[in-house]
């Protein structure tokens, strides 16, 4: 396990160290896609085998102009004013609200785990909060619907009780 981790080190810091050098060739779109696969990959281990982190640790870089690495459906990091800051943001309602700013690699791993980390207690909140309505005896169904399934029921089995008696001839028409 340590060989992987010192692995998975030395790739994160080829990878920055290649930004780096991109950086000085004004390639900007690559640097800034580098940085975001070292975050990705910075988080990626500690979010892997949390089962309460389902749903988080498919962290999606999307490549383009402006890259990104959505951490859900509302929250992605770019990497923006420049190739060196990283900027954990959130849309909600037409705006765009900035959460957490740094040009620090570590330092936004860690506000990344920690806005997971409320974004898991407020999914566990949601799931408490949701009730079954009362008056209901658990099954969902209330008494007319029962009646009317019933009544459609008896309906068919009498029609197909008819046609059977037809087809074998007990029945003359």
């Amino acid at each position: 396990m340590a060989t992987h981790d010192t692995f998975t080190d030395s790739l994160r810091k080829a990878r920055l160290a290649e930004a780096a050098r991109l950086d000085a060739l004004q390639n900007v779109g690559d640097a800034r896609g580098l940085r975001l696969a070292a975050l990705r990959e910075s988080l990626l281990p500690h979010l892997k085998g949390h089962p309460l982190a389902e749903g988080f640790n498919e962290l999606m870089l999307q490549p383009g102009d402006t890259p990104r690495l959505w951490i859900d459906l509302i929250s992605s990091v770019v990497v923006e004013p420049d190739t060196r800051n990283y900027r954990l943001q959130q849309e909600r309602d037409g705006r765009r609200e900035v959460l957490h700013e740094t040009d620090d690699l570590n330092d936004m791993s860690q506000a990344v785990l920690r806005y997971i980390a409320h974004r898991v207690i407020a999914r566990e909140k949601a799931a408490a909060t949701q009730t079954i309505p009362s008056g209901d005896s658990g099954a969902g169904y209330n008494l007319g619907e029962m009646v009317y399934v019933w009544f459609t029921g008896a309906a068919l089995g009498v029609l197909a009780m008819l046609v059977a008696a037809i087809l074998l001839g007990f029945l003359h028409i």
